[in-house]
């Protein structure tokens, strides 16, 4: 269970869970029938930032169903930014795995999470190739229904990690030492996939089909929904920026970068690789700025 808040009582936690889901399952049931279809995919911060005809209408639908559900609310999406204001913010990527959704690969997933008063409190990712809904509230975590936590797996060598890393923004911001890293990962952990969905990352980690996923240039429409469910059943969540870890739960999905763990474990090479990149990480030859929603 996460941790209660006297913000947000568990009733309209759980509401907010339920509009996130009928938003969540109208998105799906679109964006399902598009997948393995011709699209149009255009560029937005170059060749490997892809964005499709189908992100901007997925956001356009949960933007509409989420805030007229919820009126007393903002919305932060990946594709449109923020717009409104209000107790509740909804934070939304509409297709995380773009590239994966282009391509015909079935691992990506609609992310919604809403916070009240800043404080994570409900989310959902859903993978809708992959018939799977994960869904959080402050009464606990589950996957299509049925109530899931994280495993407890204590050595790196028995460990199983999951991310997106290295990518073209790796190399861009830390050249060869990301290659450098991901090696030292391979090495140390039992097996290392990267599969191209932060979000997806984190809700396996959730739901003990992983022990631990990270990714050093992401946003919270990408990780709060799934930072909350990781939470949900003890696992950890740490938000990294310039070295500095945060496990602050307002803030901690605010930050650039991260690692979750399944339980309160503490995986030493893991640690040691991400700061030390987190800290030298370089764009554009000045330090890596923190993200904003305006």
């Amino acid at each position: 269970m996460t941790e209660p808040y006297a913000g947000c009582s568990p009733q309209e936690s759980a509401h907010l869970r339920e509009v996130a889901e009928a938003a969540a399952a109208r998105s799906a049931a679109y964006l399902i029938d598009a997948f393995r279809t011709p699209m149009t995919v255009d560029h937005k911060g170059g060749p490997h930032d892809l964005v499709t005809e189908h992100d901007l209408a997925s956001e356009a639908i949960l933007r509409a169903d989420l805030t007229s559900a919820v009126p007393d609310s903002a919305f932060v999406g990946e594709e449109g930014g923020r717009s409104g204001q209000g107790r509740v913010t909804w934070f939304v990527d509409p297709i995380d795995g773009t590239v994966n959704f282009s391509h015909g690969l079935a691992y990506w997933c609609v992310s919604i999470a809403a916070a009240v008063d800043d404080v994570l409190v409900a989310g959902v990712i859903a993978a809708p190739a992959l018939a799977q809904v994960f869904a959080v509230d402050l009464d606990g975590f589950t996957v299509n229904g049925a109530s899931a936590q994280p495993r407890r797996v204590e050595r790196e060598v028995d460990a199983f990690v999951i991310s997106t890393f290295p990518r073209h923004v790796d190399l861009e911001s830390n050249g060869e030492a990301a290659l450098h890293a991901s090696g030292r990962l391979t090495r140390a952990f039992g097996s290392v996939r990267t599969l191209g969905s932060g979000a997806l990352g984190l809700a396996h980690v959730a739901a003990g089909w992983a022990d631990a996923t990270f990714d050093l240039h992401t946003n919270a429409w990408d990780v709060a929904a799934g930072a909350l469910m990781v939470r949900a059943g003890g696992g950890r969540y740490l938000g990294l920026r310039a070295g500095v870890t945060d496990e602050n739960p307002t803030t901690a999905h605010l930050r650039p970068a991260y690692w979750a763990t399944g339980g309160d474990v503490e995986y030493p090479t893991l640690r040691e690789v991400l700061t030390g990149l987190s800290r030298d990480a370089r764009v554009n030859g000045s330090a890596e700025p923190e993200p904003t929603y305006p």
